[in-house]
């Protein structure tokens, strides 16, 4: 490394910083809150004293909490920030404003996207963590129209709803991939071109669904990925000698 090192913050080299809602479930590598799922450096900020209702009952009284907490990765240097939570969507223009980073707020941005590329005739698979609390105002601000979708829950997974749901402190890894692919055979016969995983607890299962369905399958990883590949510095060049 040459040149001149400009400084400005205590830690370098994070690319991603991740929000985390403050609950201490289990997170495996596949889970944005476990830092072995990316190929490289993330920081993490807890948003203390955020209650996750207000994620469902679409209440902004306390979006200060989320902003802070952003802005904070933002002067620890990352170069850009995303949730692990679908259901931030609600607060994506907020928080946008607030910072002077990228925020990537939910895998169900990906939805309008992926919807572009996909024949008409085809619709989009979502899973949530659950349906109850996923509503039309999630998807509005995610630009998704709920038509184009077939939405499934998790809120029938015994194992899912109690790790994730009432915040078990084990997990069995087992029982919760055999829940998932439950959920995600209720898509087989259905006019299904891809699926989109709005729980981020879902990540780790993605392959086993992609194998199951046999279909494309994104999810916040994929998003946060996608744009980290744009950082990537990559260089191109010739294998062959031609005119």
């Amino acid at each position: 490394m040459e040149g001149c090192i400009s400084g400005g913050t205590t830690n370098y080299g994070q690319l991603v910083g991740i929000l985390m809602m403050d609950s201490t479930i289990p997170r495996i590598p596949g889970d944005p809150g476990h830092a072995e799922t990316f190929p490289f450096p993330v920081r993490y900020a807890v948003i203390r004293g955020f209650p996750f209702q207000d994620l469902v009952d679409i209440r902004k009284d306390n979006l200060q909490l989320i902003v802070k907490a952003a802005m904070d990765l933002e002067k620890e240097g990352v170069a850009f920030i995303a949730a692990d939570c679908g259901l931030f969507s609600l607060f994506q223009k907020e928080i946008s404003k607030a910072v002077n980073v990228p925020f990537l707020g939910s895998s169900l941005n990906l939805i309008p996207l992926i919807g572009n590329f996909l024949p008409d005739k085809k619709k989009i698979g979502l899973i949530t963590g659950d349906t109850r609390l996923l509503k039309d105002e999630h998807l509005k601000a995610a630009g998704a129209r709920r038509e184009r979708l077939i939405i499934q829950g998790m809120e029938g997974c015994s194992e899912f709803r109690r790790v994730v749901i009432e915040r078990g402190s084990e997990l069995d890894v087992k029982e919760m991939k055999k829940g998932v692919l439950e959920v995600a055979k209720r898509f087989i016969g259905r006019p299904i071109g891809a699926v989109i995983l709005e729980c981020t607890n879902l990540i780790t299962f993605r392959s086993d669904i992609q194998r199951l369905l046999g279909v494309p399958v994104y999810d916040a990883v994929s998003l946060i990925e996608f744009f980290a590949e744009g950082y990537r510095l990559k260089t191109f060049s010739s294998r062959y000698i031609g005119k």
